[in-house]
């Protein structure tokens, strides 16, 4: 018994030991990315990116559409595409074997016609079906409206037929429900200018939709969704993109650009073989992850096989990340929608370091090996499963009278405390003004909330996501690894309701 006790002890230390440390590396984040997004808003002030959009040295862009089964949200994102200011892009959208009407609206929305375009299959897809291209005339700097009909074979797959069919230096990987801000490819190819050998990716923050009022493709109003599911995610993503990301590219070892809206060189992910699919036949592809495999994460994975390459090959490159809100998607409000989607990001999670563990606390690949991944792995991967085994020990500890109940709560006091700071901390970094001058008259801020009592509701929910919420998206993501265990490679989309209208 003595040693049963002992050993529920260290483990009680231990668990106690593993939150405060992940408090302590994500304080630092809060630091660091409190830095670059003040940064990032003078600048924005001192030389907007909209004053660029006749700037005729920024690369030519292609902005790559994957889409499947999208006929609610795709004609209102190719819209917020049109809108774009930018001096030379093109958009091929490439539907992945939809099953709805899809192809349909596009066709009746944008008026495209079929045709007979040169395609050079650099990359192994499923059969293409089709092109089709808009003849008419089009937004002042956009080149080419394209849309490829294909046989479904997965968003990777998708967005390996549209590099094939690009032409631009740069490609976007991005979401058919996502919208674009006028000036996201100018921010992002702003970056690309200070730097066009250095940075070869570059990614944005993420705003989510729900709530917020959408006309023609945009956002004109910024409103929180109703529903507190909803309210729990817009705190996550702030967590994840403004506290998470922007540090990680400060240390420049970042490793997840979201499948969102990413900008990337075209030449190197043509060398690495694009995104991973089952019949990837690249050299590099095949040697880093094995023959005949994909992933649910191909924004992450890709970006992980990016660092490898340019790491193994001795070449500069920097990915970095933006920490405006440039793109808005949207997120699933009801519990078993996001339940399925973070066990599928939780399962992909799994894949991508399986894929590439040779990496993992390997000093040849600096950051990224000694600190990124060894963190993906500690405080992301295995935490659900901490998680769940600290409440477990907790419950033994005080059923064998080894722990006080007035110790349990204090630990689980403190659990929730940490991850309040955390998420407050994200939350004032998303919304505090920043003034690029003493005569400005408004500042700037990555989340404009006109009401205080939209923050307010933020930072309730940052506490009340710790009350089940938390608990419930660990059961899923447990059910991730129980799926990636077994090898299951299932996408589980979940359906779209459409962006909110404004109303009358």
């Amino acid at each position: 018994m003595r040693i049963v006790s002992v050993l529920i002890a260290t483990l009680d230390a231990l668990i106690v030991s593993y939150v405060l440390v992940f408090f302590a590396i994500n304080v630092a984040f809060v630091v660091l990315s409190a830095l670059r997004i003040r940064d990032e808003l003078a600048g924005e002030h001192v030389r907007p990116a909209l004053d660029r959009q006749q700037d005729r040295f920024l690369p030519l862009v292609t902005l790559l559409v994957p889409a499947y089964n999208e006929e609610v949200t795709i004609c209102d994102s190719i819209r917020s595409l049109l809108r774009l200011r930018y001096p030379a892009f093109e958009i091929v959208i490439c539907n992945d074997g939809s099953k709805d009407k899809t192809v349909q609206e596009l066709l009746r929305a944008f008026h495209f016609v079929r045709t007979e375009i040169e395609y050079d299959e650099q990359i192994a897809t499923a059969p293409i079906r089709g092109f089709y291209e808009v003849r008419g005339a089009l937004p002042q700097g956009l080149t080419r409206l394209v849309l490829i009909d294909k046989e479904n074979g997965g968003k990777a797959d998708a967005l390996n037929a549209a590099i094939n069919l690009a032409q631009g230096e740069y490609v976007t990987s991005m979401d058919a429900d996502s919208l674009l801000t006028p000036d996201a490819l100018l921010l992002a190819a702003r970056r690309i200018l200070v730097d066009p050998e250095g940075i070869v990716a570059v990614g944005v923050q993420v705003g989510m939709s729900n709530g917020s009022v959408v006309s023609d493709g945009r956002v004109v109003e910024m409103r929180l969704p109703k529903t507190w599911i909803g309210r729990f995610q817009i705190v996550e993503y702030m967590r994840s993109f403004s506290q998470g990301r922007v540090a990680f590219a400060a240390l420049r070892s970042l490793l997840v650009l979201s499948g969102v809206f990413a900008l990337m060189r075209r030449d190197l992910v043509l060398a690495i073989g694009g995104f991973l699919t089952k019949r990837i036949r690249s050299r590099v592809g095949i040697e880093y992850c094995g023959e005949g495999v994909h992933t649910v994460c191909e924004d992450m994975e890709i970006v992980v096989r990016l660092h490898r390459y340019l790491l193994d090959k001795k070449l500069p490159g920097a990915i970095t990340i933006l920490p405006f809100p440039t793109a808005w998607t949207e997120a699933p409000e009801n519990y078993r929608d996001i339940g399925k989607q973070r066990s599928r990001w939780y399962r992909g999670l799994w894949e991508v370091l399986s894929y590439h563990r040779s990496m993992i606390f390997n000093p040849r690949f600096r950051q990224v090996g000694l600190f990124s991944l060894p963190y993906q792995l500690f405080f992301e991967a295995l935490a659900p499963v901490i998680e769940c085994a600290g409440y477990l020990v907790l419950v033994l500890t005080l059923a064998l009278d080894i722990l006080s109940f007035k110790a349990l709560l204090s630990f689980m006091a403190l659990a929730a405390a940490t991850n309040l700071a955390l998420s407050t901390l994200s939350i004032l970094l998303c919304v505090r003004s920043e003034r690029g001058a003493a005569s400005a008259v408004e500042g700037l801020s990555l989340f404009r909330y006109d009401r205080l009592r939209d923050v307010l509701v933020l930072l309730v929910a940052g506490f009340l996501s710790n009350l089940g919420y938390r608990q419930y998206l660990v059961a899923w993501q447990l059910k991730g690894l129980y799926d990636f265990l077994k090898g299951k490679q299932g996408w589980d989309k979940f359906a779209r309701k459409g962006f909110a209208a404004r109303p009358a």
